[in-house]
């Protein structure tokens, strides 16, 4: 079981790390793969499949239509992707979820003919809003660009130019961290690697790739480093459980320290990282991804119990399937996306 783990773990990452790094269109490709097989995992395990998977009825097919799942969550997932800026991705997102509200609708009248109406649209409009929605944020995080609102002010002071590498192209954007990292007192937020490798380097990296590639890793690394820090510290202090009816292991403990490990990872991550954000902001951060990401584990917890199952899936190895790897990110990821905007110019 470990060695799977492990195993999974060495193709996966570097997938997702490379598919962060370069941007559109395979960030895009990994988040609606992603979302439809999330979609998927979600609709069988709707409680109505739970007498046929009893009965070794382990068909693909459910009662939930996954195609119409699958297509709401991957339009949520290009509308991230096409979407210049937070309103333009919002309305986008509006707009498709209502079309997929109505879609929903009428496919409950015309095929739903099993009990509980009202929990099947639950899954059926849900799981397509939440999990594309959440993957669609990370395909909008991701094309995030621009100087956080902390350089505004200092973009905009007089400063004398710095000699720009030949790396740097003329899109303005080597031009704005010149100018912000030369200005008279534009030590606001913090960003070591200019100090410690120097500041050519800096430039260039700046260039390499967009803004939004490290709100992305600053996301992912922070929430796996609070499962980390939670896992660890429950294990070894936990006493009180959060909710024992839906997660046993789950600790009160566990949380806090995840919390910990969380805005220590987001300082860290910050530091290395071109975002050149306040200490006490990325602390912040941190503490705000270590509180969310239990959610969207307890959340998806309660759904396997309801089904009566240990995994969403089988996809990964050793790991269980797409949600039991994407459930503490996905609120994460609405959260992180939320700041970044607000953050950006």
């Amino acid at each position: 079981m470990l060695l799977h783990r492990v195993l999974t773990a060495l193709v996966g990452v570097p997938v997702v790390l490379a598919c962060i790094w370069l941007g559109a269109p395979w960030i895009t490709i990994l988040a609606a793969v992603a979302a439809v097989i999330g979609v998927r995992e979600a609709y069988r395990l709707y409680p109505a499949n739970r007498d046929r998977m009893a009965e070794g009825d382990d068909s693909p097919d459910t009662p939930l239509p996954v195609l119409l799942g699958g297509v709401w969550a991957v339009a949520l997932v290009l509308a991230g992707e096409l979407a210049v800026r937070p309103q333009d991705f919002g309305w986008a997102v509006l707009g498709i979820c209502m079309a997929g509200a109505v879609a929903a609708g009428l496919w409950m009248i015309a095929a739903w003919h099993g009990q509980r109406p009202i929990a099947a649209a639950g899954y059926l409009i849900v799981s397509p809003v939440y999990i594309g929605g959440a993957l669609a944020a990370a395909t909008a995080l991701r094309g995030i660009d621009g100087l956080p609102r902390l350089w505004r002010a200092k973009v905009d002071d007089p400063a004398p130019p710095l000699s720009r590498p030949p790396l740097i192209e003329d899109d303005g954007l080597g031009e704005a961290f010149e100018t912000a990292y030369a200005a008279p007192g534009a030590a606001e937020g913090v960003w070591a690697l200019p100090d410690i490798i120097g500041s050519d380097f800096a430039r260039e990296l700046t260039v390499l790739t967009e803004t939004g590639c490290w709100w992305l890793l600053l996301a992912i690394l922070t929430v796996y480093a609070a499962d980390t820090g939670a896992y660890m510290v429950g294990r070894l202090f936990g006493r009180h459980r959060m909710a024992p009816g839906i997660s046993p292991g789950k600790t009160w403990e566990g949380t806090a320290g995840g919390m910990l490990a969380a805005a220590i990872a987001a300082v860290v991550v910050g530091v290395l990282f071109p975002l050149r954000l306040e200490i006490w902001h990325l602390a912040m951060i941190g503490v705000i991804l270590g509180a969310v990401s239990p959610i969207g584990d307890l959340a998806e917890s309660k759904i396997k119990r309801l089904a009566d199952a240990k995994d969403s899936g089988n996809l990964f190895p050793g790991h269980g399937g797409m949600l039991d790897r994407l459930d503490s990110l996905l609120p994460s990821l609405i959260a992180v996306y939320v700041l970044a905007a607000v953050s950006t110019p």
